[in-house]
C-alpha cells in the first residue's frame, strides 16, 4: 500500500507502549487504536496519542478502523490473538516469540498466505547497531568468521509476573528473555545445523528453566555458546557478546546492559594486532530498537524492504528452542 499505514496496538505493558511509540515515531503510519485490559495503561497511551481506545483485543480486531495490529501481550495469547487479526485482514507483528510452538507458527503462517497478508515478529536487537555491525563485518569478510560466538544472560534475580509462569510463557528464560540469544547468533553465524544443551528443568515447559547451557553448531561452520541464567547479584543484567576469530575478538557489552546500566563499557571493542579499540556506531537504546522493529514492520507493509523477522524466519528461532528443550530432555545433540 502506497498511503498512511493505520496500525493498532495489542497489549500496553512495557514493551506494548514502547511499540506504541513506534508506531507514533514511523514515517509513514498513525497509531489509530490501542487496546489493554489495564483502565491505567489504556487512558493514559489514548490521552497522549489521541488513539481511539477499545477495553479487549476482540474489540479492537471487530471494530477499529486499521490495516495493521500489533499484538504485544504474554505468548500463550499470541495464537489465538494473531488468528483472528489475521482472518480479519490485517497485517499483524507480534512480540516475541511468534508463538510458542512450531506448529502454532505454521498454522498463523498458513492464515497469513491465504490472506495475502504480511505476518512477523518483533525481534528487535536485530536493529541495535553493534549486532549489525558484526553481522556485516562477518559477512562482507571484514571480521574472520567466528569459530566461536560466546552470548551471555545473567539477570539479578527473577523476572516477575506473568514472565515467571511457564503457562503463560511456554517455557523458562530461554523463551523469554533467552529468546533473544538465539535469533542474534543465527543472524550472525548463518543456519543452525545442531543443538547440545543442559539446562536445570527436566520438563521446562512445565515448571521452566531458570538456568541453561546451549552449544549451537552452525552448517557453515563455527559454533555459539549461550550461557543463560536468573538468580546473578542485585542489579546485574549481562547480556555480552564475544565474538572470537582467527584475526580478532570483539566484545559487545550488551543492549540491556547499557539499558539497565549495568554496563559502561562502550558499545562494541575490538582487539586486533594486540590492541583494544572501539567501533564507531550509533548509540541507540533499548526502546529505539523496539521502533525500528515498529518502523521495518510499516515500511515492508508500504513495499519499502522486507520484514525482518518474518513468519518463517520467526518460526525457526521457536523451533530451534524446541529442539534445545528437546537436547536436554533426551541428554543428546539434536541435528535440525
Amino acid at each position: 500500500m502506497t498511503g498512511v499505514v493505520k496500525v493498532g496496538v495489542i497489549g500496553l505493558g512495557e514493551v506494548g507502549r514502547h511499540q506504541a511509540n513506534g508506531v507514533v515515531a514511523a514515517p509513514g503510519a498513525t497509531l489509530a487504536a490501542v487496546a489493554d485490559f489495564n483502565e491505567e495503561f489504556l487512558s493514559s497511551t489514548v490521552r497522549e496519542t489521541g488513539a481511539s481506545g477499545f477495553a479487549t483485543a476482540d474489540e479492537l480486531i471487530e471494530k477499529a478502523d486499521v490495516d495493521a495490529i500489533i499484538v504485544c501481550v504474554p505468548h500463550k495469547f499470541h495464537i489465538d490473538l494473531c488468528r483472528k487479526a489475521l482472518a480479519s485482514g490485517r497485517h499483524v507483528l507480534v512480540e516475541k516469540p511468534v508463538t510458542v510452538s512450531v506448529a502454532e507458527a505454521d498454522e498463523l503462517i498458513a492464515i497469513a498466505g491465504e490472506k495475502g497478508k504480511l505476518f512477523g515478529a518483533s525481534h528487535n536487537q536485530l536493529f541495535y547497531p553493534p549486532h549489525v555491525w558484526l553481522k556485516e563485518a562477518v559477512s562482507e569478510g571484514r571480521l574472520a568468521r567466528p569459530t566461536v560466538l560466546r552470548l551471555k544472560l545473567a539477570i539479578g534475580g527473577k523476572l516477575g509476573g506473568w514472565r515467571a509462569d511457564p503457562d503463560l510463557t511456554g517455557g523458562g528464560l530461554l523463551f523469554d528473555a533467552g529468546f533473544h540469544r538465539f535469533y542474534v547468533a543465527r543472524s550472525i553465524m548463518g543456519e543452525v545445523a545442531a543443538v547440545t544443551a543442559n539446562l536445570d528443568a527436566d520438563d521446562p515447559r512445565g515448571i521452566g528453566e531458570n538456568v541453561g547451557l546451549v552449544i549451537l553448531e552452525f552448517r557453515d561452520g563455527g559454533r555459539a555458546v549461550i550461557e543463560a541464567g536468573y538468580f546473578a547479584p542485585p542489579g546485574v543484567f549481562d547480556d555480552s557478546i564475544e565474538a572470537v576469530s582467527a584475526d580478532a575478538l570483539v566484545r559487545i557489552p550488551g543492549l540491556e546492559a547499557h539499558f539497565e546500566k549495568f554496563s559502561a563499557e562502550p558499545e562494541l571493542l575490538i582487539f586486533r594486532d594486540g590492541v583494544w579499540s572501539e567501533a564507531s556506531v550509533p548509540v541507540v537504546a533499548w526502546p529505539e530498537t523496539v521502533a525500528r522493529s515498529v518502523a521495518n514492520f510499516v515500511d515492508a507493509i508500504r513495499g519499502n524492504g522486507r520484514l525482518a523477522a518474518d513468519g518463517a524466519e520467526a518460526r525457526r528461532i521457536v523451533e530451534i528452542v524446541e529442539a534445545v528443550y528437546q537436547s536436554s530432555r533426551e541428554g543428546c545433540r539434536i541435528e535440525i
